[in-house]
């Protein structure tokens, strides 16, 4: 190859000849010989031929002239040759990256005459490895930053990198792991500590697909602590479709795992007590229904009605309540079989469900309850209160019909039970349904009929307390029946047959009324006594007033309101109504059309029982209301029940950017009065903040 194609071949590869000519021994007093316009290199025209070392090494970069100085000379020194990268500065200030080998020529003395190497431009090179390095140290510092543990594997499952979270879950450092089986970096088992069938990674190399997360797997760290974990992998592809590996993603899911775990409890229990709730013991009842029928298997279902509960709730308070409740079912869960299943059905109504018990050992397990509960004594501040049951046993069998005619069944009996006496156990009957229908009918329409007669209904009053600024004085309004004898009725007991023989509207008429001459009067009486003395007014009382579903479609209630504010000179400001969601829900356009009447008068509206229904925040921006009173279910135990205390602050956050109040019933302790502020409501209402007073007309 002469010359010519040499100059041509160095061309086609972008490089150029470059020679020294050494004059003393050192490189510094050399003198760079350029060939084939190799100045181009240094940003120069081409016909500068030669240059002394120094003029070129005004070119070099400051950073890279003692390194590129020290190459040189120490090739120059052993007669070797050298390979060496370094940066130049054109003048015109940009930078150039610049590749260089070469050979040191000799003479036969070993002394050094020159150089012969050749040279050229490797920027671009440089750019893209800088850039590239730029991507991978971004890279890494987004994989250390992340949130969820990250771990690479070869194709043959060995771990090849964890990020900053993989290293804190797993207790492996990265050098450590480097080289491990996955299933060793990454241990993982099921919920039951058992070892998983196969490790998600090597899943993932075996289908050559990415793998869905699993939903139930521990990570068991190197420390021996297991994690709940959520995991899943991918593989990773080259350009040409070569598997390269996996990369496992994962990240700790305890938090998510015990909530689902208490959402699912607190679905099929009840919170106060811990027994199974309604819904669950249905399903019970449904499954000891199908064995039944389908095995032949005999088993016996308990209606319990508490007796006496009432007046310790309404006596001493709902927080005496509920712990009366929680100190008798532990006490009757001591009572019974390992295989029978004890609920709380309702306020002070509890299920039995004895599995492959006949009848009569049945009766003996209902009577020994019934006298366990007849010997327990409930001390509540000095006070004693002795309790009774009526109990309602109905056999389950394979002629049983349904689940809800069973339940239908073992209510009646608890019925007839409380009939003839209570503190008793009735075995249902197919007489009894017909028998416990008529009763029912003909006592509460007679006892509706006398109390409206004979002037047995009574109002009590609860505060509704402002928790921030002082404002005017709430008062919700409560009915009750005073028979001439016996104890007073509560509202749970006689509202379900106001509504079911169409006598709810007589009653929330017959409370309008008297809260209007009530009020009425007591404003007239405030304004004298403020024009005698010549002092300021006493503060505005607002009375919150409970309708029903069925007054909500009545068409003639807005001028019966309307009529009894005229007569008793009640300003319709003083008023506020309270409805529920399931009577809104039932009434809608109706309850729109008479909430937008009443509220051009002035009265307000008070949404009850927030929360218990499940298109709540649906409904509630149809409805003009202005105050949401959160249901206690939620409130309760709000200070040890993080699900509710979160559902709590949720609807008080929700309420407030709609502009309106909310309000906390149930509030029976300092501890929940404490979380509720804490989390911002407008009122509070239990016996914490104010207990029931008459309403005296």
């Amino acid at each position: 190859m002469d010359f010519r194609h040499l100059r041509m071949a160095l061309d086609a590869a972008r490089m150029t000849i470059w020679d020294t000519f050494i004059h003393d021994g050192t490189v510094a007093s050399s003198t760079v010989n350029w060939q084939g316009g190799g100045q181009r290199l240094l940003g120069l025209a081409p016909g500068q031929l030669a240059q002394p070392f120094n003029d070129f090494l005004s070119y070099v970069h400051v950073d890279d002239r003692d390194t590129l100085v020290h190459t040189m000379q120490e090739a120059v020194d052993k007669c070797t040759g050298y390979e060496v990268e370094y940066r130049v500065v054109w003048d015109d200030g940009s930078l150039h990256w610049l590749a260089a080998k070469a050979h040191m020529l000799c003479n036969a003395d070993g002394a050094p005459t020159g150089t012969l190497g050749i040279i050229w431009d490797i920027t671009e090179r440089k750019l893209n490895e800088e850039a590239t390095a730029r991507d991978r140290e971004m890279a890494a510092v987004t994989l250390r930053a992340i949130g969820e543990g990250v771990i690479t594997i070869d194709p043959y499952g060995k771990t090849e990198y964890l990020n900053r979270t993989a290293e804190q879950l797993t207790g492996w450092r990265n050098d450590e792991a480097r080289g491990q089986d996955i299933a060793t970096t990454l241990h993982l088992t099921n919920e039951a500590g058992e070892p998983i069938a196969e490790h998600v990674a090597l899943q993932c190399l075996r289908l050559r697909q990415t793998v869905a997360p699993a939903s139930d797997n521990q990570l068991v760290t190197r420390e021996g602590r297991h994690i709940a974990v959520e995991e899943s992998a991918s593989p990773i592809w080259s350009d040409n479709g070569v598997l390269l590996g996996v990369v496992v993603v994962f990240r700790d899911v305890s938090h998510e795992r015990k909530l689902t775990r208490q959402l699912s409890w607190n679905a099929t229990h009840d919170t106060l007590t811990g027994l199974i709730n309604r819904r669950e013991f249905e399903v019970r009842i449904a499954e000891a229904l199908h064995s039944a029928k389908d095995e032949g298997h005999v088993h016996a279902m308990l209606y319990m009605d508490l007796d006496q509960f009432k007046i310790v709730n309404d006596t001493c308070g709902h927080a005496a309540g509920d712990l009366l409740l929680q100190l008798l079912a532990r006490m009757l869960q001591t009572q019974m079989r390992d295989s029978d299943v004890l609920a709380r059905l309702g306020g002070d109504e509890l299920g039995v469900l004895l599995p492959r018990c006949p009848t009569d050992q049945a009766r003996l397990i209902a009577e020994g309850l019934r006298q366990s509960i007849r010997n327990f004594r409930f001390v509540w501040h000095e006070r004693t209160f002795e309790l009774g049951v009526s109990i309602g046993m109905v056999e389950v069998t394979r002629h049983s019909k349904s689940m809800t005619e069973l339940l239908m069944a073992a209510d009646q009996a608890c019925y007839l039970a409380k009939e003839r006496g209570r503190n008793r156990v009735h075995v249902y009957r197919d007489s009894d349904q017909r028998l416990a229908r008529r009763l029912g009918e003909m006592q509460w329409v007679s006892r509706l009929n006398e109390a409206f007669e004979q002037q047995y209904f009574r109002l009590y009053t609860q505060p509704i307390v402002g928790l921030g600024e002082t404002g005017s004085e709430h008062l919700e309004v409560l009915i009750r029946i005073q028979p001439a004898k016996g104890d007073l009725i509560l509202p749970g007991a006689f509202i379900p047959a106001a509504e079911r023989y169409d006598l709810m509207t007589a009653i929330d008429r017959w409370v309008i009324r008297a809260v209007c001459r009530h009020a009425g009067a007591a404003a007239a009486a405030a304004a004298n006594a403020a024009a005698d003395t010549a002092g300021a007014p006493s503060p505005v009382i607002e009375y919150s007033i409970n309708l029903s579903g069925t007054s909500l479609g009545d068409d003639s209630l807005h001028d019966y309101i309307v009529e009894q504010f005229r007569e008793f000179n009640v300003a319709p400001q003083h008023i506020c109504f309270e409805i529920t969601e399931t009577a809104v829900i039932a009434n809608l356009i109706r309850a729109q059309e008479f909430m937008a009447k009443l509220k051009a008068l002035g009265c307000r509206f008070s949404l009850d029982d927030f929360g218990s229904g499940l298109s709540s925040f649906a409904y509630l921006k149809a409805l003009p209301v202005d105050f949401l009173k959160i249901d206690g279910v939620f409130i309760r135990d709000i200070a040890t029940n993080s699900i509710n205390r979160a559902m709590v602050k949720a609807i008080n956050e929700v309420g407030h950017v709609m502009g309106l109040r909310t309000v906390a019933e149930y509030v029976e302790d300092d501890t929940t009065l404490a979380v509720v502020r804490q989390l911002g409501l407008d009122y509070a209402q239990g016996y914490a903040v104010g207990t029931l007073q008459p309403l005296h007309s």
